[in-house]
């Protein structure tokens, strides 16, 4: 699908679908898009146990032991998914995606292909989750501070927050992939950038309505979402003109 929302914001929204010819020729197979997946789910997984076994209360890596703890009682139902967890987690899933891409994309042609989209992927993890946290942080200062409208732009600045974090990441990590690449991709938001802010949403929720059940629930599911950023960087391929 293809979303335009103006002309003025063409550079940083889904463009039109390249032609044929503008194509990788060489599209994944099914099992090479199938190792991409399980290496990314590799990464998270890991980057998980390294959460697991490094929190204050460390938890046991024994399949017996997890399958016999209820879910509310084990890591994955009481971890707090604030902004150093899901960068973990984050990187997690690109370090997995971009080796099982390296791996299973025989095609070298690929590699840097796959490199600059990791450092797209992360800085859409990364950067949208500071600034949520951060005017977060502003707008609890102004509640505090001002007796009219504080409330108000305490609730507002962690939605400025991630709508800054979304675009400012786009534009920088196209900027850095030109300094660190010397390729101009000018990549657009894409669709698939937004399961990286599903972190984003759940914590610009939180800060909203403070300890909402219904978000924390949904932040369960921010490891799987989080998968979509590592498979889109094991399957990039560099475009053809």
């Amino acid at each position: 699908m293809v979303i335009s929302l103006s002309n003025n914001n063409n550079k940083y929204f889904l463009k039109p679908q390249l032609s044929q010819d503008s194509q990788p020729k060489n599209a994944l197979t099914k099992n090479q898009k199938l190792g991409i997946r399980l290496s990314t789910a590799a990464g998270i997984l890991g980057s998980l146990a390294i959460l697991a076994k490094t929190s204050k209360t460390p938890y046991s890596l024994k399949i017996s032991k997890m399958v016999s703890t209820p879910f509310k009682d084990s890591f994955l139902g009481k971890i707090d998914y604030d902004v150093k967890n899901v960068l973990v987690v984050g990187g997690g899933s690109c370090l997995g995606g971009l080796i099982g891409g390296l791996l299973f994309d025989k095609n070298k042609n690929n590699r840097q292909a796959k490199l600059r989209e990791g450092l797209v992927q992360y800085t859409n993890i990364a950067l949208p989750i500071a600034t949520v946290h951060y005017m977060s942080k502003l707008g609890e200062f102004c509640a505090n501070k001002m007796s009219k409208g504080g409330n108000f732009l305490n609730a507002v600045a962690p939605i400025v927050g991630l709508g800054v974090g979304i675009v400012a990441g786009n534009r920088i990590s196209n900027k850095l992939n030109q300094l660190i690449f010397h390729k101009k991709d000018n990549r657009p938001v894409e669709l698939t950038d937004m399961s990286a802010h599903l972190d984003d949403i759940c914590m610009t929720s939180q800060y909203i309505v403070k300890d909402n059940i219904l978000t924390k629930s949904a932040s369960r599911f921010i490891p799987l979402a989080l998968m979509v950023a590592g498979c889109e960087i094991g399957k990039k391929q560099e475009k053809t003109n």
